[in-house]
């Protein structure tokens, strides 16, 4: 059954990772709160420049303000905001999230610590993430990291390898290689210290 996914902060990173899910055929929604930024990408889609060439995907984008208008909530959430803006933007999604969903955090920093107690560790789904971009302008990112060079690695905060954690990482794997780890809190603590 395909997932209704979300990715939350689309700067250049989301960019990057949805403009993937997207290429493979998720069902994927870019949602952020720069105005130019999501008309663009609505215009004409993401255009993401590589030393491989360039991947131009039109995307579904939606502001931050138009969550409102949501039907259907979203079955994954995949945040890559910056730190400082994790705890509004879990609070924000929080009611479009399914009760049964999961928010994976593919940011930098240990931001789980502040996300599970909003919507609840068994909804929380840590990663650590190698992956180099930058925004050019509105719709156009510079990513540095080729997809073949990009890689996650996802983990529950419990340690245990679970159905869904398989399943998502198969999705995310659309945009770099992808582990699970039984590990993620020592993933996390290696990447931070590096």
């Amino acid at each position: 059954m395909s997932k209704r996914l979300a990715v939350l902060g689309t700067g250049a990173i989301g960019s990057s990772i949805g403009a993937d899910l997207t290429k493979a055929g998720e069902e994927v929604t870019l949602i952020d709160q720069w105005p130019a930024h999501v008309e663009a990408m609505k215009a004409r889609g993401v255009r993401v420049i590589m030393a491989e060439g360039e991947l131009h995907t039109p995307v579904q984008a939606m502001h931050v303000g138009e969550l409102c208008t949501l039907r259907e909530p979203f079955d994954v959430v995949l945040l890559t905001a910056k730190s400082y803006d994790t705890c509004w933007m879990v609070e924000l999604i929080k009611p479009y999230l399914r009760p049964d969903g999961a928010l994976v955090s593919l940011q930098n920093s240990l931001n789980d610590e502040w996300i599970a107690p909003i919507i609840g560790p068994g909804r929380d789904i840590a990663g650590v993430i190698e992956l180099s971009a930058e925004i050019l302008e509105p719709g156009v990112v510079q990513r540095n990291t080729s997809p073949a060079r990009t890689w996650f690695a996802l983990g529950e905060l419990h340690g245990r390898v679970t159905p869904r954690l398989g399943e998502i990482a198969g999705i995310v794997g659309a945009a770099g290689k992808t582990e699970i780890s039984p590990n993620i809190w020592g993933a996390k603590w290696s990447k931070l210290t590096v």
